[in-house]
């Protein structure tokens, strides 16, 4: 049994699990209130090389406005693709406000209980304190403890509470949306704000002192890391599509006599395509065109848009280079500014796609926007997958 405090030079949380992320156990589980970025950017290397070959589940509080939309997203990159994040949130008055990290192998386990949250002052610069216990597989009251911690975070995981679910991006947007994971970006965040951080302005007289205590150690690979410098994850393998509406989608077109009636096409930007080709069945659901090179067709997608399936015609332009979605009913039905939303069908579902056009000025429209995380080049659309 050790006791861990800091601040101080060293042996802090955030080095107890950046060590232990280098080890070789099989599993990680942990259950944190509160989750910045300013303390993810500490472990996420670690914790995504870790995740890579062994178990991890991180069961995260969103309550009092503590966890940010930022911290939650590099966690759910990290532990991508085997890994999973839990969200946890009583909509009564019941704060969810543990500080558990657990490391297990087959014969030993490493627990450590305390006041250290996954923020930069959790791990390394508030005034916290910890108790870090090794066990022993071998040992009967060893195992009787892990049992015990074990019992509880499977406990506070159980999806059928109502007040655990899964973290996935679709629901990152939702809670960013409610406002229940502010963004970082949105607000100041005083917690973890690297250089000299004086006084505190709430501080109005000087009944107590000001004293310096040992800063934070320089994250790896993020030594002047902002929100905007980290990048997405590409969307691979991900059921669902959107996507902001243009000019080119929704707009009338040439209006003047003469001139040929707009084409009723949709235009997703190449790069969307590449990001997670898997979705569009691009190339091997696709034909090369004989008659022009490098044109490749998938015809008859079946997409259900509200109560009708229609057959929409997917091709790629070599010429203007990006992939095409013809149908006249669902270019009809977009608006400049409406976002396109499409998610693969389940297998019997007697259709490829579900489509829906989300109206500018609705919730659900918001949720859009937050998903559509990535830009593209010369151009005011944004895209993304979840």
């Amino acid at each position: 049994m050790e006791f861990i405090h800091q601040p101080s030079s060293s042996g802090r949380i955030g080095d107890y699990l950046t060590d232990n992320l280098a080890e070789p156990w099989t599993s990680f589980r942990a259950a944190v209130a509160f989750v910045k970025r300013s303390g993810t950017r500490h472990v996420a290397p670690a914790l995504a090389a870790f995740a890579r070959t062994s178990a991890v589940e991180i069961i995260a509080g969103i309550d009092h406005g503590g966890t940010s939309a930022e911290g939650l997203r590099d966690l759910l990159d990290a532990v991508a693709p085997a890994g999973r994040v839990i969200v946890f949130h009583n909509r009564l008055p019941f704060t969810f406000h543990p500080k558990i990290y657990l490391f297990k192998s087959d014969v030993a386990a490493d627990v450590l209980v305390g006041s250290g949250n996954l923020t930069e002052g959790g791990l390394f610069t508030n005034y916290e304190a910890a108790v870090r216990i090794s066990l022993d597989m071998a040992e009967p009251r060893d195992a009787s403890v892990l049992r015990s911690v074990e019992q509880k975070l499977d406990a506070w995981a159980d999806l059928s509470s109502g007040i655990a679910r899964v973290l996935d991006d679709l629901l990152l947007a939702r809670l960013t949306v409610a406002g229940l994971t502010p963004s970082e970006a949105d607000a100041l965040v005083t917690e973890g704000v690297e250089g000299d951080p004086g006084v505190r302005s709430d501080d109005a007289d000087h009944s107590f002192a000001a004293r310096t205590e040992h800063r934070a150690p320089v994250p790896r690979n993020a030594a002047r890391e902002s929100p905007a410098a980290v990048a997405p994850s590409t969307g691979v393998g991900s059921r669902g599509f959107v996507m902001t509406l243009q000019q080119t989608d929704a707009g009338s077109g040439q209006t003047s006599p003469g001139t040929s009636k707009r084409s009723p096409e949709l235009f997703v930007p190449l790069a969307a395509r590449d990001a997670n080709p898997g979705f569009w069945g691009w190339p091997d659901a696709f034909l090369e065109d004989p008659e022009r090179p490098g044109k490749r067709d998938r015809p008859g997608v079946r997409m259900r848009l509200m109560n009708e399936v229609i057959p929409v015609h997917m091709w790629y332009n070599p010429v203007k280079r990006d992939l095409r979605l013809r149908n006249e009913a669902l270019r009809s039905a977009c608006r400049v500014g409406d976002v396109l939303r499409i998610e693969k069908a389940g297998p019997a579902a007697g259709h490829d796609y579900d489509a829906e056009v989300v109206p500018q000025g609705t919730d659900e429209h918001a949720v859009c926007l937050v998903l559509c995380r990535h830009t593209v080049r010369n151009s005011e659309r944004k895209y993304g997958y979840y």
